[in-house]
């Protein structure tokens, strides 16, 4: 494949993400507006959070439990937390949340929600059709990290596109590969980068990454 059959696949690319990115960048969660009383931390707009979010409450306030050791409890609209907590870091967890069980590890979309298939809870996304087991949030990898063009990178092909291609997720990118097949696991080298849209050439195959 040559740089103009790049350029076109890259531009076909851009026209499938820009739905899923648009909802992206209109889900705005709000700042949590918090008090402290004594030893206890009182989130007073939790459940417009939660709104936003579009997640049950109970398991939104467990995940917090979790992560912050600590006991947590619903009043109303209100959460509170039984420890002093910072703004900051309510933030940081419920993006962690986000990370975990709302935005679609193929497309970024909030627009999912959470199935059973058997006994694996899995992430299922209105917008583009993917499915993946729920990604605890110690597994999920910052969306702070990149990739560059020229580099190389092992991905798993999760989905074939619409033209045939297949696409990966991979460090906050999705990455499309000419001449794959779903499920495969390959080396890919970073051919044109744009925004969180990426073409790739494959370099090696699973049996050869293997050897």
């Amino acid at each position: 494949m040559d740089l103009k059959d790049y350029e076109s696949l890259l531009k076909k690319t851009e026209n499938v993400l820009s739905k899923s990115n648009l909802n992206q960048q209109r889900l705005q969660i709000p700042d949590p507006d918090i008090m402290q009383e004594g030893k206890v931390t009182i989130v007073r707009n939790f459940m417009d959070i939660v709104e936003v979010v579009n997640r049950d409450p109970k398991h939104i306030s467990k995940f917090l439990m979790t992560e912050f050791g600590i006991g947590v409890t619903i009043n109303g609209k209100r959460l509170t937390i039984n420890r002093k907590i910072s703004a900051d870091q309510i933030s940081s967890k419920i993006k962690q949340y986000m990370d975990s069980y709302v935005t679609c590890y193929e497309c970024n979309s909030p627009d999912t929600e959470i199935q059973k298939i058997g006994r694996t809870y899995v992430l299922a996304c209105k917008a583009c059709g993917a499915q993946h087991p729920i990604r605890i949030a110690a597994d999920v990898k910052s969306d702070d990290s990149t990739i560059e063009e020229g580099k190389q990178y092992t991905v798993e092909i999760t989905k074939i596109g619409n033209s045939g291609e297949g696409r990966a997720f991979y460090r906050g990118f999705n990455i499309f590969v000419p001449g794959v097949k779903k499920g495969e696991t390959v080396r890919v080298s970073i051919k044109k980068l744009r925004n969180n849209t990426a073409i790739a050439e494959v370099i090696d195959r699973e049996k050869d990454l293997n050897k």
